[in-house]
């Protein structure tokens, strides 16, 4: 992000705020001259901006640090991003759980409520519910910016969902009906577009990046040049339903989806055919943690599926790095060797036989989290400044 020198002053200050704090997010710690040099902006307005930053509790002095003793002149003071500086709720509403969670600028877990859903259960019904969980985090940290929320279907830039089609829901405007509920800020996102959006704020790896959301169903979030990619209608990643060749009719209603052979759900029905009792995908992870040979043999069928899609992906979007994410993250010891043996045996060039396949740092939480990072950058982009929409109902309570 480069400074501004010209044009209104406010919008100066906003884009030159925004400047300071991104360079503090990408670097441990700087003194105020290093800002100032590698901004290209003058001592004097790096001071200004980072005496109101400091006076906000944006940003930290860290003591006279840099310059070694033997050094002549004045020690240059470190100054970083306060942790606690910025505060986000995030939240997934998916296909048998949601979550609320708490996190900081470092993504450092605050607070975490989970809880298991029924996919019957109407969405004004979970809604209601996830509202009533966000006041209670509002609780605890009302220094909050706002909330992210993930839903696993179709999500456009209004947020408005679209489509969900694991839990039938359709044509519904979740921002709207969240920003009357709540007092400030919402973000609604799709869960892999959000999971990845959280990869790359939380962590320092940038570049081409594929996340593979494997839950109870399939979708990909892609990030080119840090942005997340979302086409005209949001719809952009969802591989799970493109065509494949099972002869299965997809809880979409159409036949030959493909996360109808690569979920979790068809994983389980894979499990079940071999004569598998468990009853979902967390009794068979437990249950290969234990050497059980089918559910083993399940998770390493999943695997070969997987690397068959990434091997595609490949081909389709030529990622620098995939990143596993969803529930199905938590089985990468029983996934890893499957799925880099069919991503070596399938890619179209030699490159992508090597290309770097990860789980997400985040497992399950990766949705919810990347749904706090969503406000954490909107209040980044802002230059660190807080917007409270006016919502009497939120305000009330009600």
């Amino acid at each position: 992000m480069s400074p501004s020198r010209k044009g209104d002053p406010l919008e100066m200050k906003r884009i030159n705020r925004r400047a300071i704090l991104e360079a503090l997010k990408g670097s441990r710690s700087l003194t105020r001259a290093e800002l100032a040099r590698r901004l290209g902006l003058t001592k004097s307005t790096i001071s200004s901006l980072m005496d109101q930053l400091v006076s906000e509790g944006l940003v930290l002095s860290r003591g006279d640090t840099l310059r070694p003793k033997s050094q002549l002149g004045r020690p240059g003071v470190e100054v970083g991003l306060n942790p606690a500086g910025a505060v986000a709720l995030g939240a997934e509403l998916g296909v048998e759980n949601s979550v609320v969670l708490a996190v900081d600028w470092t993504g450092t877990l605050l607070f975490r409520e989970e809880w298991g859903a029924d996919p019957r259960t109407p969405l004004s019904e979970r809604l209601e519910r996830l509202t009533q969980v966000t006041r209670h985090a509002l609780q605890r940290h009302p220094e909050a910016l706002g909330l992210g929320l993930a839903l696993p279907g179709v999500v456009d830039a209004r947020g408005w969902l679209h489509y969900a089609p694991n839990l039938g829901w359709r044509d519904f405007s979740v921002a709207e009906a969240l920003q009357a509920r709540l007092p400030f800020p919402v973000h609604i996102e799709n869960d892999a577009n959000s999971s990845a959006a959280g990869e790359v704020f939380f962590t320092p790896r940038q570049g081409q990046l594929a996340y593979l959301m494997l839950g109870t169903g399939l979708g990909v979030g892609l990030v080119h040049a840090g942005t997340v990619l979302r086409g005209a209608n949001g719809a952009f990643g969802e591989v799970g339903h493109w065509l494949g060749s099972s002869p299965k009719r997809c809880r979409c209603g159409r036949v030959s989806c493909l996360e109808t052979e690569v979920s979790l759900r068809a994983m389980l029905e894979h499990y079940h055919a071999l004569g598998g009792k468990a009853k979902d995908f967390w009794e068979v992870l437990k249950q290969a943690q234990t050497g059980h040979r089918l559910a083993v043999e399940s998770l390493a069928e999943l695997g070969r599926a997987l690397g068959r899609l990434i091997a595609n992906l490949a081909v389709a979007y030529d990622p620098e790095r995939v990143v596993l994410g969803g529930a199905g993250a938590e089985a990468w010891d029983y996934l890893q060797q499957p799925l880099r043996q069919a991503v070596e045996e399938h890619a179209f060039l030699r490159q992508h036989q090597r290309l770097e396949v990860q789980p997400s740092l985040f497992g399950h939480l990766a949705p919810a989290m990347g749904a706090a990072a969503l406000v954490l950058h909107s209040f980044l982009a802002s230059g660190g400044l807080r917007e409270h929409p006016a919502s009497p109902v939120a305000m009330q309570g009600k």
